[in-house]
């Protein structure tokens, strides 16, 4: 059998290839998620657009928690605003 060959840290190349590829996954799934802020932020944007041209006593669904739920835009418009400005700041770098 031959020796595995060390590092000057003791850490052998297996090691130090495992914790690569192991960083490699987690920064993947990073950019994945901020990928997924991003386009909800976009989705966001959009949506209050769209309600921005509207009466504010127009009656609009809005999805809360797996429920959809019957709202006037003067109250949904609010909380878009609310929650793009929450998720917004989280995704710059």
């Amino acid at each position: 059998m031959a020796a595995k060959k060390k590092t000057k840290g003791g850490i052998d190349h297996e090691q130090i290839i495992m914790q690569f590829n192991q960083m490699r996954q987690e920064i993947r799934s990073v950019m994945g998620k901020i990928g997924e802020l991003e386009l909800e932020v976009n989705e966001h944007s959009m949506v209050i657009d769209a309600l921005k041209g509207v009466e504010s006593e127009r009656r609009c669904f809005r999805m809360i928690g797996g429920v959809l739920v019957e709202r006037t835009v003067k109250d949904v418009l609010p909380a878009l605003e609310n929650n793009k400005e929450q998720v917004g700041p989280s995704i710059t770098m």
